[in-house]
């Protein structure tokens, strides 16, 4: 969800997964702690909640750096905020600007085509519903379930654990914020607004067409997509803050397009 890469800190995390450099920048714990303190308000839920949050951003994370590996390149990934970013090169070493190509060793850059960049942008969400479908699975494996209740207009998956598992309330807590985070947010990143992944794979279907008014059309469907969900955000949904986030992406899309018409009709 990011655009760039945000400065390195000294209390930056780092590690690697599958051989991809792994950096979370702390507001990524900040957010998530403002995310989770309003539905959890015991230290263990709270844990539980950023269990599960870490867990399925970096995977989501974790889907694109593995497409971009497919296409022959390499990528780090770094957690920050709402989101994070899969990058192409690896990071140095050094302290070197992370706004600069300079800042990573061993990349080359290279256009992608459109069908990479789908791809790669579809991998994020796609292996976040395969998680959620493998938990699932492991619901009825225990001799539990999974029922789907809708709330206000949107239906959410309400696991039960079965056996001896039924009875363990911090495990149903870490199931259910699986679901939610990699259902609800896998389908919510999916949407074409900019720059969430369905609003990259918007903009290259358009831009295949007609490389200049695709462009544009990508950038009306994210104004009036992310305007509609600020609405629905807001007054269906009761979530003020993705009512920001859609707003603001809504506000970014607009601008972008004033930036680029300028006086050019349209």
């Amino acid at each position: 969800m990011l655009l760039a890469e945000p400065p390195r800190t000294p209390f930056d995390l780092n590690f690697q997964v599958l051989g991809f450099p792994v950096r979370i920048h702390p507001f990524f714990w900040l957010v998530g702690l403002l995310l989770g303190y309003g539905g959890e308000t015991d230290g263990i839920g709270l844990l539980v909640w950023f269990v599960a949050l870490f867990a399925s951003i970096l995977i989501h994370e974790l889907g694109h750096a593995l497409m971009i590996r497919h296409f022959g390149r390499d990528a780090h990934i770094v957690l920050y905020a709402m989101g994070g970013l899969a990058i192409e090169g690896r990071p140095s070493s050094g302290s070197g600007s992370p706004w600069s190509f300079e800042a990573y060793t061993d990349f080359r850059p290279r256009s992608r085509s459109p069908q990479e960049q789908i791809l790669i942008s579809a991998a994020g969400p796609g292996i976040q519903l395969l998680l959620a479908g493998l938990v699932v699975a492991a619901v009825y494996a225990s001799g539990g379930s999974v029922h789907v209740v809708r709330e206000s207009i949107l239906p959410l998956p309400v696991p039960q654990l079965g056996g001896a598992l039924a009875d363990n309330a911090n495990l149903h807590l870490l199931v259910w914020h699986l679901l939610y985070i990699n259902i609800f947010w896998a389908l919510i990143n999916l949407l074409p607004v900019l720059p969430l992944d369905g609003g990259q794979i918007a903009m290259q279907f358009l831009v295949q067409q007609d490389p200049w008014a695709g462009m544009i059309r990508a950038l009306w469907l994210s104004v009036i997509t992310g305007g509609v969900m600020a609405v629905v955000s807001l007054v269906l949904l009761q979530q003020p803050y993705m009512m920001l986030l859609f707003a603001s992406l809504a506000v970014s899309s607009y601008l972008t397009i004033q930036q680029n018409t300028g006086n050019r009709p349209w």
